[in-house]
C-alpha cells in the first residue's frame, strides 16, 4: 500500500538536516517518546548519515484491531533505519516490525518552505500474509501515520536546539 504524508517544520531545511545528521537527536527523541532505544548501527560521513535503532512502542496506544494485537502483544518492537543524503535533503526510512510480517519503507524529501521546511514521506507498506496482506497494510497505515505525526511534532520541538 502506498500513501504520502507531509509535515511542515518551523525551521529551515539546514537546521532540520543538521538535526537529522546527529545521533544524539535520535537517542533523545526515542527516550522522550517513552522508550529505551538500542542503537544498533550508526554510519556518518560528510554528507551521509544513517542510524538503525531498535525501540518499543505500547501497542495499545496505536489502536490496532484485535487480530493484529493478538499477534504482537502489549509492545510493538521496531527496528528502524533512518538514512540521509544530507547535502540533497533526501533520505530513506525503513521499519521492520518484530513478530509481524510487515515492512514499512518511506522515501524522504526535505525542502525549504517559506521560513520553515516541509518533509514529504512517500510510504510503502507491505504485508506478506496470503489473502490478508492488503487488509493488514490498510490497518497498519492508520496507526503508523498517527505515530509518525506525533514523532514529527516532537522533532519540530527538538529542532529549537539546532537553530
Amino acid at each position: 500500500m502506498k500513501f504520502q504524508e507531509t509535515f511542515d517544520f518551523d525551521y529551515p531545511r539546514n537546521v532540520i538536516l543538521r538535526m537529522f545528521g546527529d545521533e544524539a537527536y535520535y537517542r533523545a527523541k526515542y527516550e522522550k517518546m517513552g522508550g529505551e532505544p538500542e542503537v544498533i548501527d550508526t554510519q556518518s560521513s560528510e554528507n551521509r548519515f544513517s542510524i538503525t535503532v531498535r525501540h518499543a512502542l505500547e501497542a495499545t496506544r496505536l489502536k490496532f484491531p484485535d487480530f493484529i494485537k493478538s499477534r504482537i502483544g502489549d509492545h510493538l518492537y521496531l527496528r528502524q533505519t533512518d538514512a540521509w543524503q544530507l547535502d540533497q535533503g533526501r533520505g530513506r526510512l525503513d521499519i521492520e516490525i518484530e513478530k509481524a510480517p510487515v515492512q514499512i519503507g518511506a522515501a524522504l524529501h526535505l525542502t525549504d518552505q517559506g521560513s520553515g521546511s516541509r518533509l514529504t514521506l512517500d510510504f510503502d507498506i507491505k504485508a506478506s500474509v496470503p489473502l490478508l496482506g492488503g487488509k493488514i497494510e490498510k490497518t497498519v497505515a492508520g496507526p503508523i501515520s498517527r505515530h509518525m505525526q506525533k514523532d514529527l511534532k516532537l522533532t519540530n520541538q527538538m529542532a529549537a536546539d539546532y537553530a
